[in-house]
Formats: C-alpha cells, sequence, structure tokens
C-alpha cells in the first residue's frame, strides 16, 4: 500500500495544480511530511493525515479507496 499511496498523493497533487508548499498550508500536515509520503519515506502514513490531504485537495477517502478496488 505505502507505494501505491505514494504515487496517488503525488497524481492528486499535481492534478490539483499545488506545490507541496500550499498543499501543506491548506492541509496543515507538512511539506517535509507530504515529501516523505511522496518518496515512501514514511512507511505507514497517519489515516488523519491521509484525510487532510486528500479534502484538501477535494478528494475523500472513501472515493480512493472504491476507485483502486477496480
Amino acid at each position: 500500500m505505502q507505494e501505491q499511496w505514494s504515487i496517488i498523493l503525488w497524481a492528486l497533487r499535481k492534478e490539483s495544480g499545488l506545490t507541496r508548499t500550499e498543499l501543506s498550508a491548506l492541509s496543515g500536515v507538512g511539506a517535509r511530511t507530504i515529501e516523505n509520503y511522496e518518496r515512501c519515506k514514511i512507511l505507514e502514513p497517519s489515516i488523519y493525515k491521509i484525510e487532510c490531504l486528500l479534502c484538501a485537495m477535494g478528494y475523500d477517502l472513501d472515493a480512493i479507496k472504491s476507485e483502486n478496488k477496480s
């Protein structure tokens, strides 16, 4: 899941047109943490922080989970 999450986060951030710094400001999650997520340096991301990041980009965790089951 870690590698998949890093790819999903990076893709959604790019699609949203946000830099790590901008996403950090919107989500309250540190820019360094976002970078570490995207580079698979954090092996078990916090579900709370994932939800904060997704919400800041206009996405819902349940929608992301159901898309990846297909």
